[in-house]
């Protein structure tokens, strides 16, 4: 990854973290790079950079994460909690390994814990696949790819709506339909009171 690429994911997340701290929703995360971790690093790109395994699909790299991650010391915070979004390139295994599985999986894909996002410069993707972090699921049928929901510029559908520009989406709750920012709005809710339980106790 390039340092403008870098710059680019870093400011597409701390844009979307911003947004769902506003009202309505209210949800207060957390974003840190993985840079001050380098030995935790250099194991995940072990994993994304490996070349053998040309047949596996994006689960068998999510396992392999994710075993690296529950190894893991020193994060900062219990494990269950975490969710890595990795940024990679079209040509990784683990972006090949999610078109193996799923050949609509153009710009991203996601199992939670681990996202992955390998189209350049697509803030969409980013925010997409970042929300499916977060617990929102798709806002299109998997089968034809239409928009399910009513509203025509949600972050959850399957590609941007026509006519937008490299900067689209802006505003988080203008493009996002009722019923993702509801589910949002009760992840905030159990948050807040676990947050309220610490205090108390």
């Amino acid at each position: 990854m390039t340092e403008a690429d870098e710059t680019f994911v870093n400011s597409a997340l701390k844009e979307l973290a911003q947004q769902l701290k506003e009202a309505p929703i209210q949800l207060s995360i957390s974003v840190k790079r993985l840079a001050s971790e380098p030995d935790l690093v250099r194991k995940v790109k072990g994993v994304l950079n490996k070349t053998n395994d040309q047949s596996c699909g994006f689960s068998y790299y999510v396992a392999k994460i994710l075993g690296i991650l529950s190894c893991h010391v020193g994060v900062g915070q219990p494990f269950t909690h975490m969710r890595l979004l990795v940024y990679c390139h079209k040509d990784s295994q683990v972006s090949k390994g999610a078109l193996r599985e799923k050949p609509s999986a153009l710009w991203g894909a996601t199992c939670s814990p681990l996202a992955a996002v390998y189209e350049p410069n697509n803030k969409f993707a980013i925010w997409h696949e970042a929300l499916h972090l977060l617990g929102l699921d798709e806002c299109y049928d998997e089968n034809t790819l239409r928009r399910k929901c009513k509203s025509k510029t949600c972050v959850m559908q399957y590609e941007p709506p026509l006519g937008v520009d490299e900067n689209w989406p802006s505003r988080l709750c203008d493009n996002l339909c009722g019923r993702q920012k509801r589910k949002l709005q009760n992840l905030a809710n159990k948050v807040a009171k676990v947050e309220k339980g610490k205090r108390s106790s």
